[in-house]
C-alpha cells in the first residue's frame, strides 16, 4: 500500500489521562478488537467515548449502534466535534490493515490504531484514503481538567 501525499492538518492534541483510558480499554479487551471516539475543539481532545465491539471479533469491529448514538448526543450536547476514531489491533501493528481501508465509512476524520504486538503498546493516527493512508502528527498534554 502507498501512503498518502494530501494537505497537513494541526497535530490532535490528547491529555495524558484520555490516551491512557484509550490504552486500558485496548488492553482490558484483549484479545479483541476495541473501538472508540474522541471528541472535543480542534486541536484539543476533551472527551472520550468507549464504544462495545458489536462484533466481539479478534480481527474486526464495528462500534455498537447504541454506544455511538449516545456519545455523539453526549459530545455534541457541549458543542464538540468528532476529532478521531479509535480502534486496537491486539495482534498486529498499529499500521492500518487493507480492511480498515475497505471500511473506512467516515472519510478523512482521524484513526487512530492502538497495536498491542511489542512490551508496550504503540499509538500511531492515521488519515486514510480508499487504498491508502497518511500518518498525522499528534501529541500529549498533561491531564485534562
Amino acid at each position: 500500500m502507498e501512503q498518502a501525499t494530501g494537505r497537513r492538518r494541526w497535530p490532535l492534541v490528547i491529555p495524558q489521562d484520555i490516551h491512557d483510558a484509550m490504552i486500558a480499554q485496548c488492553v482490558r479487551e484483549a484479545p479483541l478488537e476495541c473501538c472508540g471516539i474522541l471528541a472535543g475543539f480542534p486541536p484539543f481532545v476533551s472527551s472520550i467515548h468507549p464504544l462495545r465491539n458489536a462484533l466481539a471479533s479478534e480481527v474486526l469491529y464495528d462500534a455498537d449502534p447504541r454506544d455511538l448514538i449516545e456519545a455523539h448526543l453526549a459530545f455534541r450536547s457541549r458543542g464538540a466535534d468528532l476529532l478521531a476514531i479509535y480502534h486496537s489491533h491486539p495482534r498486529s501493528s498499529a499500521i492500518p490493515s487493507k480492511t480498515d481501508l475497505e471500511l473506512n465509512f467516515h472519510g478523512e476524520v482521524p484513526r487512530i490504531i492502538i497495536s498491542l504486538l511489542g512490551k508496550t503498546p504503540e499509538l500511531r493516527i492515521w488519515r486514510l484514503g480508499e487504498a491508502s493512508y497518511e500518518e498525522l502528527e499528534w501529541r500529549i498534554t498533561p491531564r485534562s481538567a
